[in-house]
């Protein structure tokens, strides 16, 4: 039996056929109907017309008589024809009619104009005929017709419908049912029975066998390819266990590789405390002698020269303490600090140091500066000696014989500043045009015979680019091998008024005892020397011990101690005078160390220092801190905010560099305080201690030392897994941060 599911195929066809049966019925019975209605409507004219030609002479004659009882018979007559409803005959002398009275229903009316010609006499008017037809009865019959017409043809087409529909379940329908549960079962996962139709072979295949083969063929194709996936398995699993295995291996090896990384890591550390001590100490003494050697009587060539070298001195130290700072810190960037100075003069301190060896390679120097160049500048001083040095020294390192020129040019001037172009020329080797895109990358020189004659790392011109950008310039060269070189770059310099003058001795500065404590006796010379040309009285110590006598003995003002000392160290000198109940218990005691790294600086304050001196000693330096010798001074360590950490970082890293820090730390909080206060709200300890431990070094080294406690024992609550312990520490910890949030704005804004 035929079954018509819902929304299938065959349903949808036998709709279809229905639907399209029923509107062709429609319409072919209006197309009957309208002809049916044209030949009634021809059968009505051709009566009006057979009783114009043949009823109105008689008519017309028996009016003319006054015969009323033929007249009668007459409209009778017309009265008989088909649909003639009413007739009616309106004269002069009488009104006669015949039929209905009333008539129901349209009615179609034509009226005959009755006229008669006597033998003698004109044409005579007697009135007029009205015939009335019954369109109703048309109507009616047109019904019937219509009527019976599509009851006929609707059911010889729902006849044919079915008859179709039936054909077409034989021959799609079925089969199609059959191919669906096929695909299901394939879908399942029975691959193995084939696909058979309920229908006779024949010799010619039509559209459904096609694709019965079609879908029995993909059946075979889908066993072929599990049957090759099962084997391939099987080919990977056995590549996985090896697979697995070699990745054993390489972890271990991963894991060493780690553990030799870290330990190169922790290398890296040391060698740079190491250089930062190694290399500070003999710069002590290079700037420290250098510095005496200014208050000698010496003629104005060699004051030049010691000038020169001081200054070489001065970049020297300055870029050791760039390496350290971007080796020390994780993240930040360095910028350069802006100072007044004479452009004039610094190209002139360059060319002083650098012309010896222009001599020894049989150059000449020269240097052309604009008029328009303003007398002082403001700016990054250090950086713009540093580049216009490499430049200058690549220049005669790469010019035998020749000629090197170093020009400064007003580009654009302004009301407070000026655009200048510094260039170094030379007549040397050149560079070819290949290499010059390349020539400011790190390790990169113009050729490898280059290298091997001439040296170096390749990293000057990187540096320069570096620290031309630093300043907001572009740098750039013009080079044709075998003729010559031109570097240049371009930069924007405030314009400033004459820098005032170093005092050269605290007006007013009370005259200290002070005990040194130094290994190096270079630099106790130094320090000696600086502070006894401002009227100090100073003591000098080699070693820690002889330190220790010195400050059993007598009463000192200030010490200075030398961290790295032969057996015990300065930091544990300092733990000894505290300890101590000799008269220095309380005496102000300084760190005289070229290791300066917060960390460190930390653990000298916590000694009991109350501040540190960088290495290389410098007299401005060395006065400030004097200076304060009987000045209010900020606790070492309040229970909030540690002011002389800060003070500390002020000295040694300016101004500049500790607001960059304190921003980054206030970054950091703002950071990590949703995230940190959100893990603490749940409980979540593993996060909270990564977050606290990461927040509590940086508050720590930055002087927050109320929020480095704070995060700390949250830590340890978290890292025990005390969980209601996190929780109950919630509200502490945001007042905390709020606090440090604010003491860092006023920080930033002081």
């Amino acid at each position: 039996m035929t079954r018509l599911q819902p929304g299938g195929l065959l349903r949808r066809l036998l709709l279809f056929i229905l639907l399209f049966s029923l509107c062709f019925t429609v319409l072919a019975s209006s197309v009957q109907l309208y002809f049916e209605y044209r030949r009634e409507m021809r059968d009505i004219d051709a009566r009006m017309a057979l009783i114009r030609a043949g009823y109105l002479a008689s008519l017309e004659r028996s009016l003319w008589d006054l015969n009323q009882e033929q007249l009668n018979v007459q409209l009778r007559g017309l009265v008989d024809f088909s649909d003639v409803a009413l007739v009616r005959l309106n004269s002069t002398d009488f009104t006669l009619q015949q039929g209905d009275p009333a008539p129901q229903g349209p009615l179609r009316v034509e009226r005959f104009p009755l006229d008669y010609q006597p033998p003698s006499g004109p044409l005579r008017h007697l009135g007029e005929l009205e015939v009335s037809i019954d369109l109703g009865a048309v109507h009616r019959r047109l019904f019937a017709t219509g009527l019976t017409s599509l009851l006929w043809m609707s059911v010889f087409l729902c006849g044919l419908a079915l008859a179709l529909s039936g054909l077409f379940y034989r021959l799609v329908t079925r089969h199609l049912q059959v191919m669906a549960d096929f695909a299901r079962r394939i879908g399942a996962g029975q691959w193995h029975e084939p696909l058979r139709l309920n229908k006779r072979r024949s010799p010619h295949t039509d559209e459904i066998d096609s694709v019965a083969l079609a879908l029995d063929d993909m059946r075979r194709a889908i066993l072929s390819d599990i049957e090759r996936r099962e084997s391939d398995r099987l080919a990977l699993q056995d590549k996985r266990d090896e697979l697995q295995k070699q990745v054993e291996r390489r972890t271990a090896s991963l894991m060493r590789a780690k553990d030799d990384a870290e330990a190169a890591n922790l290398a890296k550390s040391r060698f740079l405390a190491t250089m930062s001590h190694e290399l500070r100490t003999p710069l002590n003494g290079i700037l420290g002698m250098a510095e005496l050697l200014r208050g000698a009587g010496l003629a104005a060539e060699d004051r030049k020269r010691l000038e020169a070298l001081y200054k070489a001195g001065e970049g020297l130290l300055g870029i050791l303490n760039e390496v350290l700072y971007f080796a020390r810190l994780e993240e930040g960037e360095s910028h350069p600090e802006a100072v007044g100075f004479s452009l004039r003069q610094l190209c002139d301190e360059v060319l002083t140091l650098l012309e010896p060896r222009a001599l020894a390679n049989h150059s000449v120097v020269r240097c052309r500066i604009d008029p328009q160049l303003a007398a002082y500048q403001h700016g990054a001083e250090q950086y713009l000696r540093q580049v216009l040095s490499n430049l200058l020294a690549n220049a005669i390192k790469f010019t035998e014989g020749g000629e090197i020129l170093v020009a400064v040019e007003v580009v654009r001037q302004a009301s407070a500043s000026q655009h200048l172009r510094l260039s170094v020329t030379d007549n040397g080797i050149g560079i070819c045009e290949a290499m010059q895109p390349k020539i400011f990358g790190r390790f990169v020189q113009a050729s490898e015979s280059v290298a091997r004659r001439y040296g170096g790392t390749g990293l000057g011109l990187a540096i320069s680019k570096h620290l031309v950008e630093q300043m907001g310039g572009q740098i750039g060269v013009r080079s044709r091998e075998g003729e010559g070189s031109c570097f240049w770059f371009e930069l924007a310099l405030e314009t400033t008024q004459a820098p005032q003058a170093a005092v050269n001795v605290v007006t007013g500065a009370a005259r200290l005892h002070i005990l040194v404590v130094e290994d190096v006796a270079l630099n106790r010379e130094v320090v000696r020397g600086l502070l006894e040309r401002d009227g100090h009285t100073v003591w000098l110590a080699e070693d820690a011990e002889q330190g220790l006598q010195l400050c059993e003995q007598r009463r000192f003002d200030l010490l200075l101690l030398d961290v790295h000392l032969p057996g015990s160290s300065g930091v544990e000198l300092c733990r000894q005078v505290r300890a101590s109940d000799s008269p220095n218990r309380t005496t102000r005691i300084l760190a005289l160390t070229a290791s300066v790294q917060p960390g460190l600086v930390r653990t000298y304050l916590e000694a009991g220092m109350q501040g540190v001196l960088g290495k290389p000693l410098k007299l401005a330096s060395l006065r400030q801190a004097l200076a304060g010798q009987g000045q209010e001074q900020h606790p070492a360590t309040s229970n909030w905010l540690d002011h002389e950490l800060l003070d500390t970082h002020r000295t040694l890293l300016g101004e500049q560099k500790l607001q960059g820090l304190l921003g980054g730390l206030r970054d950091a909080l703002a950071q990590h305080r949703q995230p940190l206060l959100e893990a603490v709200e749940v409980g979540d300890c593993t996060e909270v201690a990564h977050l606290a431990h990461r927040l509590a070094g940086s508050s720590d080294s930055m002087g927050l030392c109320g929020l480095a406690a704070t995060l700390r024992r949250l830590e340890e609550s978290a890292l025990a897994r005390d969980t209601p312990g996190v929780r109950a520490m919630a509200g502490l910890l945001g007042e905390h941060l709020q606090r440090a949030e604010n003491s860092l704005a006023e920080l930033l804004a002081s």
